[in-house]
């Protein structure tokens, strides 16, 4: 059974309304920051069952809007396979490991996103060297994705550095998210991580989610998108550093 303090309650309403609103405001980051925030009031498998429903209904529109899937799919098909094969892997992981060291990992994933964003690095396309690079980060990301709940790194550098077209690389990023929401709850059906009442409480996230996501529309008129975005990683990077060394100390 969940059996969720009234605090935990509030904190989990509250940290998926903080999320939406950051996704209503830069386009993304709603599942790594509700995901680092929850993680620290409870179980890091429950926290990932508690955002799969939000991510599934944040992410939907992203991905079935703009150009023809085909055109993403016909060029990253190796690595959202290999992504998919990942999760399975990492959540075989997130069952049978040290749950404070898998928590320390998602601690350290916050960490470097964070940083990578902040330095906003140009990295090379890879060129020919594409053909096997995608099925290797496919597979690392998914890995990653299946321990932690987290499927932003290495794939979002990884298809920035692709030189995708604008409109191609939300779309890109939004498989990315949908699939992992998509696949870990499956995942999760079958290791039994996902119970009744987690899907319910998922459900229920999904509300808080939108309601932060039209806050987040508005707020983008009002205020720097690029400052909002750079104080959201900087929190991002106190908060990894915080739950790597709440978890190893």
């Amino acid at each position: 059974m969940l059996d969720l303090s009234t605090f935990q309650i509030v904190f989990a309403f509250a940290t998926m309304v903080l999320g939406g609103l950051v996704k209503g405001t830069i386009g993304l980051g709603m599942k790594i920051v509700a995901l680092g925030l929850l993680a620290t009031v409870m179980p890091l498998p429950s926290a990932i069952a508690v955002i799969i429903v939000p991510g599934l209904a944040s992410n939907a529109w992203q991905t079935f809007s703009g150009p023809p899937q085909r055109d993403t799919l016909g060029r990253l098909w190796p690595f959202f396979l290999m992504f998919c094969i990942g999760i399975w892997f990492g959540t075989e992981i997130l069952v049978a490991g040290n749950p404070r060291l898998i928590t320390a990992t998602l601690g350290a994933v916050l960490v470097i996103y964070a940083l990578y964003a902040l330095a906003a690095p140009r990295l090379p396309n890879p060129g020919r060297h594409e053909v096997w690079l995608s099925p290797v980060v496919g597979s690392i990301n998914g890995v990653l994705a299946g321990m932690t709940g987290s499927d932003a790194v290495p794939g979002v550098p990884y298809m920035q550095c692709l030189r995708l077209n604008r409109d191609k690389l939300v779309q890109a990023m939004g498989l990315l998210f949908l699939l992992g929401s998509g696949v870990i709850a499956i995942a999760f059906i079958v290791q039994g991580l996902l119970t009744r009442e987690l899907a319910i409480a998922s459900t229920a996230a999904t509300i808080p989610t939108l309601l932060g996501y039209w806050l987040g529309e508005k707020l983008r008129h009002r205020i720097s998108e690029e400052r909002f975005r750079q104080l959201m990683l900087v929190a991002l990077l106190v908060l990894g550093l915080y739950i790597v060394i709440s978890k190893l100390v």
